[in-house]
């Protein structure tokens, strides 16, 4: 209960406090003690005070004394405390006016020092009250997590203290926990976030600028203390997401070594390694492919300073991107081994487990690279390794995952889908694509034919149709003595006799060459040609 003027009057050790005027100001609560003797005391005045003071300032100035209690009046003090040391009666006028506006007067003896009525007064306020309370929320949150608690322990803790049921939506990983009651706990668990958030009162849990959630409430609480309530409840959520963190994060650690071990081939013994997973809910036995996604172009933006903002937006962006990947991952093919990187994530997957696996895997790629774009505006890469038996050929296929990405991307760009086994000979000609012996090859095969576009492009398709005249007719949509003749001609070109398997077979190897190295002909791109695409296959 509020402490009043009038309870002041009947404190024991106060007695010899006496009212002077203002009588009808008694109700009036009291807050807090202020002691000043400044005439320009109402500028640091919040209201609700009990003030103390001698009159002082106005010992060659009774007259000014009335309007100094007008302007206290106006500044919401409660209730005037004087000792009259240096005026010895209260002015008559200011009793006049403090009777006029119900300003209580209460006269304090010269001999009760300001710090008892102070402790007094400050012990039977609210202040002292909410201060109770404040500590009797902090020690019921304390004993939940020294009790080991979690989320819902800290939600049901706060729902008994707020009297409404509570619920929260964790924005690190998009869980959703709840109190109880029905009504709000199915809406949470079913609903999505922009509409939970519209349909309910809510507040959200920041610290250092980082968001971890929000708190749902059923109904706007109607204690007058909710505020300091959650207050501590924040705190107790902090420091729960905080150690779930850290736990992750140490699991994040041995989990990522231990696929570092598969990755770079580092294991020796059968049984540790399966042990070792199945610690982690890993499924290695039988034959396996290592995926791996790529964020395109993502360590370029570190070449150059960068500000704070930037590099959070940064870091932000590429861990909701592994969000995306885990997620898509794991609904496709369950429980995945991962690797996180600077710049990319690798996972191990169980070819037998899943039948169709290269068409879940194509579905999976291209729900992964649409929401990437979606929600982040990056694109992602997309590199698959050939299938081993087991998972001591891991870090073969991981190296074959990370090498398709890296030999394709200037080729076919952003966004591709490169699968290792699919990509044929290039797998061989790509490490040399760029080499002067490469150069020197293309131009005495095809140097001069490289010039003519419709003659590279029949060249391409008569490569593609395994040299087959008719086919490539049908195919160029052009006659078939039209095909013979630009055949002779690429065959003047070149100086070579194109009948034999030989030199068919070069000459396919400088067009993939081409494929992999359009500067060897700076006339024409081939990446930018969709009709010099060798087909190199995808997903």
């Amino acid at each position: 209960m509020p402490l009043t003027v009038k309870q002041i009057l009947e404190v024991p050790e106060l007695t010899g406090v006496k009212l002077i005027a203002g009588g009808a100001g008694l109700e009036k609560n009291i807050k807090s003690v202020n002691v000043m003797e400044a005439p320009d005391i109402a500028q640091w005045l919040r209201g609700g005070e009990l003030l103390l003071s001698t009159g002082y300032q106005f010992r060659n100035d009774v007259e000014g004394f009335g309007e100094w209690i007008m302007t206290i009046h106006a500044a919401g003090v409660a209730a005037l405390g004087f000792k009259n040391r240096f005026l010895h009666e209260f002015p008559p006028k200011a009793k006049d006016c403090a009777d006029g506006i119900g300003l209580p007067i209460l006269g304090l003896p010269l001999e009760l020092p300001y710090s008892d009525i102070i402790r007094i007064v400050i012990m039977q306020t609210d202040e002292v009250e909410n201060i109770r309370f404040s500590e009797s929320v902090l020690r019921s949150f304390s004993e939940v997590l020294t009790e080991g608690g979690g989320i819902v322990r800290v939600l049901q803790n706060l729902a008994l203290f707020l009297k409404c049921n509570v619920c929260f939506l964790d924005e690190g990983t998009g869980k959703r926990f709840h109190s109880s009651g029905e009504n709000l706990a199915n809406d949470c668990l079913a609903m999505d976030e922009r509409a939970l958030l519209k349909k309910y009162p809510h507040e959200r849990l920041v610290l250092s600028h980082r968001a971890y959630g929000y708190f749902i409430f059923e109904s706007v609480p109607q204690d007058a203390m909710w505020r300091v309530v959650l207050e501590h409840a924040k705190v107790a959520m902090l420091l729960v997401l905080q150690k779930d963190i850290a736990t992750k994060q140490v699991e994040a650690r041995y989990r990522n070594e231990f696929v570092q071990d598969l990755a770079t081939g580092n294991i020796r013994d059968y049984e540790e390694v399966i042990n070792r997973a199945r610690a982690f809910g890993w499924d290695l036995t039988g034959s396996l492919r290592v995926i791996v996604f790529d964020i395109d172009n993502y360590k370029i933006h570190f070449e150059q300073p960068l500000s704070q903002e930037k590099v959070v937006g940064l870091e932000e962006a590429k861990e909701r991107i592994y969000s995306i990947c885990k997620n898509e991952m794991r609904r496709t093919f369950q429980n995945l081994p991962y690797l996180t990187r600077s710049d990319f994530i690798a996972f191990i997957v169980n070819v037998d487990k899943y039948p169709n696996f290269k068409a879940r895997l194509r579905q999976c790629c291209e729900d992964v690279q649409g929401k990437t774009v979606a929600y982040t505006g990056y694109s992602v890469s997309v590199g698959v390794g050939n299938e081993k038996r087991d998972f001591f050929g891991a870090s073969e296929s991981y190296d074959e995952a990370r090498r398709a990405i890296k030999m394709m991307h200037s080729v076919s760009g952003d966004g591709g889908v490169h699968v290792w086994d699919e990509m044929g000979v290039l797998t061989v000609l790509a490490p040399v694509a760029e080499s002067e012996e490469t150069r020197k090859f293309f131009i005495s095969h095809l140097g001069k034919v490289a010039g003519d576009k419709d003659l590279l492009h029949t060249l391409n398709v008569l490569v593609d149709q395994n040299w087959n005249f008719k086919a490539a007719a049908r195919k160029l949509n052009i006659h078939y003595n039209t095909i013979h003749y630009r055949y002779e001609k690429i065959c003047e070109l070149s100086g070579f006799d194109l009948s034999t398997g030989e030199k068919r077979l070069e000459v396919a190897i400088a067009l993939k060459l081409l494929y992999l190295n359009p500067k060897l002909n700076p006339k024409l791109n081939p990446k930018l040609d969709p009709k010099l695409d060798p087909k190199l296959g995808s997903v």
